[in-house]
């Protein structure tokens, strides 16, 4: 996101109504994959009260390419 636009609400208003609507259709928990190196994210999400799991590692396999 642009510096310029941030710091608006918009994101976390996005994320509550995602969180509300999930919830509403029998979802338990919230998720988000971020990287490790990515400290702004780390900010971010824990602003919005996710905390990090580090038991937890993403595995992927490229079904493509």
């Amino acid at each position: 996101m642009h510096p310029a636009h941030r710091r608006q609400g918009v994101a976390t208003a996005l994320l509550h109504a995602a969180e509300c609507r999930f919830a509403e259709l029998g979802g338990r928990r919230g998720d988000a994959m971020v990287l490790e190196r990515n400290d702004q994210a780390h900010h971010a999400w824990s602003a919005a009260g996710y905390a990090p799991e580090h038991q937890w590692r993403r595995w992927t396999k490229p079904l493509v390419g």
